[in-house]
């Protein structure tokens, strides 16, 4: 003996169109829209802030590299003190002040390329590397092992692994 199906009150009155159906289709389909609206603007953020840090990249390295040859000129002039020997004890006392303000301001800018993420490579007593040095020429010293870097004529920079500019160095050459 099999039952024969009852009929189910779901309330839904048969002389109204299933409405209901279509809201809850409409409805699925405008939170698929907005759940991809969101993602997209998510994205769009993402992209913006990579953006954004590109371009600050972009201008610090900028900075650096306009700033590059004043903080040569300061080292050419650290580097070559004029003699003042045969000079007066106040002239001499007025040249220290000064050069002392000279090699503050000298200073001054390398920490503020510092700030920006320049760093100075090292090059005096490390071994030469093509990525990071220029050869400007040669020396020979028979303490020194084949190769390594002996003078620094011009200072490179680096922005994080990026060279601004590779050192222009003496190397050693047995």
């Amino acid at each position: 003996m099999s039952e024969e199906p009852k009929n189910v009150d779901v309330g839904v009155d048969p002389g109204v169109d299933p409405i209901p159906n279509d809201l809850e289709i409409k409805c699925a389909e405008y939170l698929s829209g907005w759940k991809r609206a969101l993602a997209d603007y998510e994205n769009l953020q993402k992209s913006n802030a990579q953006t954004r840090e590109e371009d600050r990249r972009r201008v610090r390295m900028g900075m650096a590299d306009d700033l590059l040859p004043v903080i040569d000129n300061f080292g050419y002039v650290t580097k070559h003190v004029p003699d003042v020997s045969g000079c007066s004890d106040e002239f001499k006392k007025k040249f220290d002040t000064w050069f002392t303000g000279i090699q503050h301001i000298d200073r001054q800018f390398t920490e503020a390329l510092k700030g920006l993420g320049v760093e100075a490579i090292e090059s005096v007593g490390k071994p030469f590397d093509p990525k990071l040095h220029e050869a400007g020429g040669s020396k020979k010293d028979e303490s020194k092992p084949d190769g390594e870097v002996l003078e620094e004529i011009i200072k490179g920079w680096k922005f994080g692994d990026v060279v601004l500019r590779p050192s222009k160095v003496i190397v050693n050459e047995k």
